[in-house]
């Protein structure tokens, strides 16, 4: 039989476990970093509401082209397999996206001079995107992939309309993303939306996805079969932390 000699393997092994961090506690080499993550969970976002929504609208939080997806968060292969994701998603034409804290001061003081239920369309997105260009993010090894990133930022980007709209007296505005053809459509469904919460003016859809999400999907979906997988072999504690043990 081949293989390495069982000495040399284990030797190996134990080099491994030597450079990663203790119990508890994480290093550089044990996780993906904040940006990288995002980005992961927006790309499935927009996938599971392209792909597996059939209803006619599609609702999502955020904006439908995010930095994250836009720069690939350090990972090129991300980025290209976002650019096809986010032409289709625009494609569908009938979605309507509201992030819940954006930092387009500007837009949020036009909002916050409508009326209960108006809305206003300020803005495409286009000028954003090709902003992020312009940063010198495609340099290098990423060169090659600022050509279609400026193309999608053009041609996309000029299809999604920015607005901002104001649910009830008590709310303050929030800001929407739409395709510039269901523009109107898209406010309506995000104002009716959020009429349901008078107090926070914010989509119930968008909230009540973060509360199953948060249940259903939470750390405990993995660690509990994790657990229990090694309580089946015998072995229930011999893996846990002395935290762990402690509760």
């Amino acid at each position: 039989m081949g293989g390495l000699d069982p000495v040399d393997e284990a030797l190996e092994l134990l080099e491994k476990r030597k450079d990663r961090a203790g119990f508890d506690t994480a290093t550089k080499a044990d996780y993906l970093s904040n940006l990288g993550k995002r980005a992961i969970m927006t790309y499935a976002e927009r996938a599971v509401l392209l792909k597996k929504s059939t209803a006619q609208w599609r609702m999502g939080h955020g904006n439908p082209a995010p930095y994250e997806l836009m720069t690939g968060s350090g990972m090129p292969e991300l980025l290209k397999q976002s650019l096809g994701l986010l032409q289709d998603l625009v494609a569908h034409k009938r979605f309507v996206f509201v992030p819940s804290g954006p930092g387009a001061r500007m837009l949020l003081t036009i909002g916050n001079a409508l009326r209960p239920l108006e809305y206003a369309i300020v803005d495409t997105m286009q000028d954003s995107l090709l902003r992020i260009v312009d940063r010198g993010h495609f340099t290098g090894a990423w060169k090659e992939l600022r050509k279609p990133v400026e193309q999608f930022a053009n041609d996309v980007g000029s299809q999604i309309v920015v607005g901002t709209y104001r649910a009830s007296s008590m709310c303050p505005a929030y800001i929407f993303y739409a395709h510039a053809e269901h523009a109107h459509e898209a406010a309506l469904i995000a104002m009716g939306d959020s009429t349901l919460q008078e107090h926070r003016g914010f989509p119930m859809l968008i909230d009540l996805a973060d509360r199953v999400c948060s249940s259903v999907f939470g750390a405990d979906s993995l660690t509990a079969p994790a657990q229990l997988a090694y309580a089946d072999s015998g072995e229930p504690f011999r893996y846990l932390s002395e935290r762990q043990t402690r509760r």
